[in-house]
């Protein structure tokens, strides 16, 4: 096709050339669209998957329909709730956290490098915050792990968290663990309670201990809570951050021919609720004879001194202690690790491979069980991060649980039938494969251990406090 310039001369525009731009725009505009749409997804995709989810999509997500558990949210622990009850609340609890927990599979790296080492640093400056201070403290009560259960979770924590190859050098620019987030197996615990949270350290400190020590000690011998077990559930990474076992309790039940059986549908009343409750009440409560004041920190702060606030709250204690507080699940748990997601690694993380390893670990381990017999109360002032109360501690005592007797008509005082049969399903200590018996390969250790349980006599029970 020609046309005519203006020297009187013609133009010609080829045909094939026009057609040629049609066709590389018609190619052009689809794939940068395709591009575009495909970025967009993806960015959208790992943001969703690298966040927490909020309370409205937790609520909207949850199984209302064809559910077998969604009854059980909604059940009140109380003392006198059975162990099949409070095992079917605090699993329930368990599972709908485990699903919170997988919905965050990636954790988004930090950059540019300098940014993440100053994260890096104030997230241990958060951790030793208090520790810092030098002048803060807070008590707890815990029970620690046995030598085999120490050993199971130890291992079980190492496999969940190898996909990751961690370092503790704050430098990495892989994925980065504090040591002060690994708890050592050697201090590994379960969390009872926690009586007094963080308050300034006064003069009176060491009496004000004594003092919580003595109230947990009368809790237990006058609420008579004897020894029990648990048994390990299942471990998650709690909030894609937090690795942890969790555990429900064991009870005795009696099947229909007689047999007595001990598993999670107990029938008598779940004792880390009873145990729970009781230490609670025993702190803020008087007791009907007022010989017993309540020992918290506001009743310290407001006694005789200053008027007592007209604004009611819930104590610290209450909100504090695991499973206490506003979920009132039950929940009890043992703190494996902790995950600084703000700065883990300049790189994206994948968390898919951790979450498989926790549900193959839960699997595997289920079932195993360990007998809570003694307690170990503890004053610490978070030189241990904020998971550890057992590293370098301003107080330390252990307290048995009281032995359960029975006393003949002809004054014979005997160990009662539940003592010798969590002695018998011990993770630690000499077999017993009869009665009265024990295996033929029982370790030094074990005797040892044996001797320790029966060194305890009716006396020593109600001897005063020193």
């Amino acid at each position: 096709m020609s046309s005519p310039d203006k020297n009187g001369g013609s133009n010609t525009v080829s045909d094939g050339d026009s057609a040629g731009r049609i066709n590389n725009a018609a190619v052009f505009f689809p794939v940068a669209s395709t591009l575009a749409l495909s970025a967009l997804f993806y960015y959208a995709n790992r943001y969703r998957r690298s966040r927490w989810m909020s309370e409205e999509e937790r609520a909207h997500g949850n199984e209302t329909t064809h559910s077998v558990i969604d009854h059980f949210k909604s059940l009140i622990l109380d003392p006198e709730t059975t162990v099949e009850e409070a095992n079917k609340r605090r699993t329930t609890s368990y599972y709908l956290k485990m699903r919170e927990s997988h919905s965050q599979s990636l954790v988004l790296g930090v950059g540019p490098f300098s940014r993440l080492v100053e994260l890096r640093e104030r997230e241990i400056g958060r951790v030793l915050h208090y520790w810092r201070k030098g002048n803060q403290s807070h008590r707890t009560i815990v029970v620690m792990c046995d030598k085999a259960t120490r050993r199971l979770l130890a291992d079980a924590r190492r496999r969940i968290l190898e996909p990751l190859q961690h370092s503790p050098d704050v430098h990495t620019t892989g994925v980065w663990i504090p040591p002060l987030n690994i708890i050592p197996a050697q201090d590994m615990h379960v969390t009872i309670a926690l009586p007094w949270w963080w308050h300034t350290i006064r003069k009176d400190n060491d009496a004000l201990t004594r003092n919580v020590a003595q109230r947990f000690k009368q809790t237990l011998l006058l609420e008579f809570h004897y020894s029990f077990e648990i048994e390990l559930e299942r471990i998650i990474l709690l909030g894609g951050k937090v690795l942890v076992a969790l555990w429900r309790c064991v009870g005795e039940r009696t099947t229909e021919s007689g047999c007595v059986v001990h598993d999670r549908h107990g029938e008598k009343a779940d004792p880390m609720v009873r145990l729970r409750e009781e230490i609670i009440r025993c702190f803020v409560t008087e007791s009907p004879d007022q010989r017993r004041k309540p020992l918290t920190y506001q009743h310290r702060m407001y006694d005789g001194v200053n008027t007592k606030p007209t604004l009611e709250r819930q104590h610290t204690i209450k909100g504090k202690t695991p499973g206490m507080g506003v979920s009132a699940d039950g929940f009890i748990h043992s703190t494996l690790c902790r995950l600084p997601l703000e700065c883990l690694s300049s790189n994206d993380v994948e968390l898919d491979k951790v979450h498989r390893l926790c549900r193959e670990a839960s699997a595997t381990l289920n079932g195993h069980r360990m007998v809570v017999s003694n307690y170990r109360f503890l004053e610490t002032m978070g030189e241990g991060g904020e998971s550890n109360p057992c590293y370098k501690p301003l107080y330390d005592e252990t307290i048995d649980a009281p032995l359960q007797h029975t006393v003949g008509i002809d004054g014979d005082v005997t160990e009662g039938k539940s003592t010798q049969t969590h002695r018998q399903q011990m993770t630690i200590g000499p077999v017993r494969n009869f009665l009265g018996g024990t295996s033929g390969h029982s370790t030094d250790d074990s005797k040892e251990g044996n001797e320790k349980l029966h060194a305890n006599v009716l006396t020593d029970l109600f001897q005063p406090p020193e």
